[in-house]
């Protein structure tokens, strides 16, 4: 089967090193569409205020906070304009031991194994707080020099901040975690993988339905109650940022895009685009390809 396309595909660090660290400090709005990934993230809201979605969950944080990602988290970030954020995005294979001992035993395996999971956030008020603060500047500070010496502090580094949060109770244990929660993200992550493998055929609701053995009125139901959006305004957000990649990368004709991302109609492609870029295709493909 093709992975999945809501799955991320980016290599995060290398082979060697899986860890690589990311800023955003732009006065233009921040924007990362839904999307999983099997490595673990920490992201440092520094200013502003973002909106979060973590498996279906809605939060509004006001920086500063942390946020971990963990592996398989179906998750997005939205923030307003002047927004400052950074993150880390680690495979936790990293700190597999070799050697299996006692902390291989009670924490990085059940962590491995999604039986145990870091905690949503971490906020100012927080006893940790200072403790995170201090070790996610660390990690920052050594993670784009390339010497063996500054991955073995940033391993260290990592191992620290799990040590923290172990020592003051933090992490999460799964069984915690209601299976019907477990098996609402199988759902769409079901639904939001077939959009993006699909995106450029007729999506019908009867097809997304049963794809989860529904019938279509829960289903609309359901969707809009977990994502926050209809399944169709869903899917076309989907086209239309599939549409603007092309227009950036590409030297295609519009309406040859349009069709490509499912638009049969180039004027509802045009309408739709302006609602949700706020400018034209043409425009849209001017202004970034100027910058």
């Amino acid at each position: 089967m093709e992975k999945e396309k809501l799955k991320e595909n980016i290599m995060h660090g290398t082979v060697s090193f899986p860890l690589a660290n990311y800023r955003w400090d732009k006065d233009t709005q921040f924007f990362v569409k839904l999307h999983w990934h099997n490595e673990t993230e920490l992201v440092f809201f520094k200013t502003g205020l973002f909106s979060v979605n973590i498996n279906m969950r809605e939060y509004k944080i006001s920086a500063p906070a942390f946020m971990f990602i963990n592996s398989g988290d179906i998750h997005s970030i939205v923030s307003e304009e002047g927004c400052r954020e950074s993150a880390i995005v680690f495979d936790l294979k990293m700190l597999s031991f070799e050697y299996f001992d006692g902390i291989q035993y009670k924490i990085i395996r059940p962590l491995l194994e999604s039986k145990m999971q870091f905690p949503q956030f971490v906020f100012e008020k927080d006893k940790i707080w200072q403790d995170v603060k201090k070790l996610y500047e660390s990690i920052i500070g050594e993670a784009n020099n390339k010497e063996l010496a500054s991955y073995m502090k940033v391993k260290s580094y990592l191992y620290q901040l799990i040590a923290c949060l172990y020592e003051n109770n933090s992490f999460i244990n799964a069984d915690n975690i209601e299976e019907n929660d477990i098996y609402k993200i199988k759902n769409v992550k079901k639904v939001l993988t077939f959009i993006h493998n699909n995106y450029s055929e007729k999506i019908s609701l009867n097809k997304m339905s049963d794809l989860v053995g529904m019938n279509t009125q829960y289903f609309c139901r359901y969707f809009k109650k977990l994502i926050g959006k209809t399944l169709t305004e869903y899917i076309n957000e989907i086209r239309i940022e599939k549409a603007a990649e092309c227009l950036i990368e590409t030297g295609d004709k519009i309406i040859d895009i349009a069709i490509s991302c499912g638009y049969e109609n180039i004027g509802y492609f045009i309408k739709r685009f302006k609602e949700q870029k706020h400018m034209s295709p043409s425009e849209y493909r001017r202004q970034t390809k100027s910058k």
